[in-house]
């Protein structure tokens, strides 16, 4: 905003400077009183529109940085050039635009430029976005209440553990106390029996003493012999206890701590982790204007299940054993992902061999990224799990993105790949910065596929025998399953109108789901070549659908 009022310009000409009252958007200048007068009255510029001054100055500050007037030529803009979206005094036109076609009077282009639908589009937009803007930073100060509460829910849950370990850790101890005090006792005891037996054996050693000492001087010669048979006898049981005692050994308490105690410090070198989630946000943003676009828009007669056929376009011959992954690119070549010989083949739309790359991994599912003309690959059980991103201009590996878990079935939704990822649920990947986050924690059987329409995601599980939609919050929204009709579900993708097509790896046969799941319809059989069908692709823009048989065979249908 403008902070000082803008002085006459009239007057400063004539080095006077008057303070303006009103502005001329046609002169770009201010008027004082006097010359405001002479501006109203005088015949070139009677029909100039003027504003207050103070009003003017209420304008953006990039507003008031605009002027009519040509700052390289002085001169007053008259032209349009929509090729350069720009205003053009004659001399620009001459100079920079003489070429160009689409120049318009700069008049006809401004006129009710106020009232245009354009700026109500605008003031809308601008509505919307206040609006979104106001349930985002409630949404982020809802968000800031649950980090507080799941804070002090972590911080009571680590407490806790603290708890449980030093009550474990007090009751190890307490035993170990109990086992130390009963060992001591027992040995003191033992200890102190055998003092009292020492002190009754050195009695009856000095009384031994006492008597051969009497003997010597009373006794007769054969008293003297015969009692010293009787003593030597004494003596030796003596010896022998006194042997026994030194070869007993002495006892002393010990103490051998356990190894895995011993190691807690050196092994376990934190409490836990404490990391940050990302998860899809569940607000709904306001955009009425692709609401009224949309009730702009004929209704759309959508493609029903009943009424649809599918007719044979040409057979491929893969000329491959195990082949899990298949999908169309935009220039109708087709790209197969193998396992046996872990590569990725490329072919044309006739079938002929376009390229091929070798994986250092095992190659599992397959899906095309057209905004930049590359393959994502899933690695299946290798031994170290990646994605694998194929630069389909230059025919060679882009990078290798490196997982925490096996993923097998892959679809693409705008800069993200969803995947199956085995133990660890479906997973979503950000390919801007590799960040990864949970949809469904729930843990999946190997080799299941996956595909994307709108909010929803399509996953198979052969161990169940289903097919289940869920949203982007994980919440199931429809699960089909029919044995009957269809049995191993393998591949599966989604048309333009949200019909489901999935794969029977051993039904041999290809079974289309409704959007809502509840009815389904049969429409490809052993008959028509699908024999141990592993993959399937929906071609949105040639309104085709690739079905992959596990070995050699692969069948272009065209949907009507």
């Amino acid at each position: 905003m403008a902070t000082s009022s803008p002085s006459c310009g009239a007057c400063d000409l004539r080095h006077i400077t008057k303070p303006s009252i009103v502005w001329c958007t046609e002169c770009d200048e201010g008027l004082c009183t006097e010359c405001q007068e002479h501006h109203s009255l005088s015949k070139a510029s009677r029909r100039h529109n003027v504003i207050p001054t103070v009003e003017y100055q209420k304008l953006p500050t990039d507003v008031l940085k605009i002027s009519p007037y040509c700052i390289k030529h002085d001169e007053k803009f008259q032209i349009y050039c929509r090729k350069h979206e720009c205003p053009c005094c004659s001399k620009c036109v001459v100079e920079s635009h003489i070429v160009c076609q689409d120049v318009v009077n700069l008049d006809d282009v401004i006129q009710n430029a106020k009232t245009s639908n354009a700026l109500c589009e605008i003031e809308e937009t601008l509505v919307e976005v206040a609006e979104n803007l106001l349930k985002i930073r409630q949404h982020q100060q809802d968000n800031l209440s649950t980090f507080k509460e799941k804070r002090k829910g972590i911080e009571k849950e680590i407490k806790q553990t603290r708890i449980k370990i030093n009550n474990h850790l007090d009751k190890l101890q307490e035993d170990l106390m109990k086992q130390l005090n009963a060992l001591e006792e027992k040995e003191s005891s033992k200890h102190l029996q055998l003092l009292s037996l020492l002190d009754k054996k050195k009695k009856e050693i000095a009384e031994c003493q006492r008597n051969i000492g009497n003997i010597k001087q009373h006794a007769t010669d054969l008293q003297m012999f015969l009692s010293m048979k009787k003593i030597e006898e004494n003596i030796s049981s003596e010896e022998k206890f006194v042997k026994a005692l030194v070869q007993d050994g002495d006892h002393a308490l010990s103490y051998k701590i356990n190894t895995s105690i011993q190691n807690v410090m050196s092994n376990i070198i934190s409490f836990g982790e404490v990391h940050i989630e990302s998860k899809p946000c569940d607000i709904v943003l306001i955009k009425r204007k692709a609401e009224q676009a949309q009730m702009m828009v004929p209704t759309v007669q959508l493609r029903s299940i009943e009424n649809m056929k599918l007719e044979i376009h040409k057979t491929i011959n893969t000329k491959e054993r195990y082949i899990y992954g298949c999908c169309m690119l935009s220039d109708g070549r087709m790209a197969f992902s193998c396992i046996s010989d872990q590569t990725v083949k490329v072919l044309s739309d006739e079938g002929s061999k376009d390229f091929e790359l070798n994986m250092s991994c095992k190659p599992f599912d397959i899906v095309y990224n057209s905004e930049d003309n590359t393959l994502a690959v899933t690695s299946a059980n290798s031994e170290k799990p990646c994605i694998t991103i194929i630069d389909m201009k230059r025919k060679q590996i882009k990078k290798t993105i490196s997982l925490d878990s096996r993923n097998y079935g892959i679809a693409q939704k705008d800069n993200q790949l969803i995947y199956s990822g085995y133990d660890k649920g479906i997973r979503m990947i950000n390919l801007h910065d590799e960040s990864i986050c949970e949809l469904v924690r729930d843990k999946m059987p190997y080799e299941c596929y996956i595909a994307t329409f709108r909010d929803n995601i399509y996953h198979t599980n052969h161990s169940s025998q289903t097919v289940t939609c869920y949203n982007l919050q994980g919440e199931i929204q429809w699960t089909f399953q029919n044995k009957n009709v269809l049995m191993t579900p393998y591949g599966i993708d989604v048309d333009n109108d949200g019909n489901v097509y999935v794969v029977g790896f051993i039904s041999n046969n290809v079974v289309v789901i409704s959007p809502d799941g509840q009815r389904h319809r049969e429409i490809l059989t052993a008959s028509d070549g699908i024999n141990s069908p592993i993959s399937l692709h929906f071609s949105g823009s040639n309104n085709q659908l690739l079905v992959a048989n596990l070995h050699k065979k692969a069948h272009l249908f065209n949907i009507v």
